[in-house]
């Protein structure tokens, strides 16, 4: 797979500058670059962070600015943030409402964002556990917090945005994150820039059912087959609805540099 790239050791550094450089007038970049922020904050409101490997791209960075997140926290490829970046975000943030940690099922962000909340004050957090594909995978206890997580992050956003307090944003969170599910399938592994080469390889007319951000981490193999949707093949069962009942759909590209077979 080629890429568009100087060096594996500076494709992050670089990337985070281009980014905020192209939209300098919504973006400011934290010192070490350790979150990108929200350049006009908001007084007296919750202050909503995420984060996690980079790599997701536009998760979580794309989603910083007014009716979303207030700061993202970047860790290298396919690696969680670290304590301190969350901390630091938090700090710069907050002006008097608190902070609350929107934070993927991984094991490794999770331990970290819980590190985060410790070393900080009036921090409250919502796991998000959308994934509906694998469970106890093995960068997982439980289900993975995946692309459904955008949908929580704007639910939380617009009401932050409104003047909700913090306990209440996390309590509608909880209940967006309930309420999601998501399912990734990919024909190809995705190619790390430090490997150069895919994660994992799948024979040829089969596809792999894992999650909607990252296709190489479990999931079930299976042959081709014509795309008939079948919600009962969900190892989750999917949320209760009506006939008066609204959904929304998200198709995510995420992940979507993959090796061309």
């Amino acid at each position: 797979m080629k890429k568009f790239l100087n060096s594996v050791e500076t494709v992050l550094t670089e990337s985070l500058d281009g980014f905020v450089a192209a939209h300098s007038d919504i973006l400011a970049m934290g010192a070490d670059r350790k979150f990108v922020r929200r350049k006009s904050l908001k007084p007296g409101k919750v202050g909503l962070i995420s984060g996690g490997g980079s790599g997701h791209e536009p998760l979580h960075g794309g989603f910083v600015g007014e009716g979303m997140l207030d700061a993202a926290c970047p860790g290298q490829v396919f690696t969680s943030p670290t304590p301190d970046q969350m901390a630091a975000a938090a700090a710069e943030v907050d002006t008097g409402g608190g902070c609350l940690f929107i934070v993927k099922n991984y094991e490794g962000d999770v331990m970290n964002f819980d590190m985060a909340a410790e070393m900080s004050e009036g921090v409250a957090q919502v796991i998000t556990n959308d994934d509906v594909a694998v469970e106890d995978s093995l960068y997982t206890t439980g289900r993975r917090g995946v692309a459904g997580t955008l949908f929580v992050e704007k639910v939380v956003g617009a009401a932050a945005e409104a003047g909700m307090p913090l306990e209440a944003l996390k309590t509608l969170g909880e209940r967006a994150n309930r309420a999601t599910r998501s399912m990734g399938v990919a024909l190809t592994s995705c190619t790390v820039p430090a490997a150069g080469k895919p994660t994992s390889r799948s024979a040829r007319r089969r596809w792999s059912s894992a999650s909607a951000s990252m296709a190489s981490l479990g999931g079930v193999a299976t042959g081709c087959r014509a795309a008939t949707p079948s919600p009962r093949r969900s190892s989750r069962p999917l949320p209760a609805t009506s006939a008066t009942a609204s959904a929304v759909p998200l198709c995510s590209s995420s992940m979507a540099s993959a090796q061309r077979p």
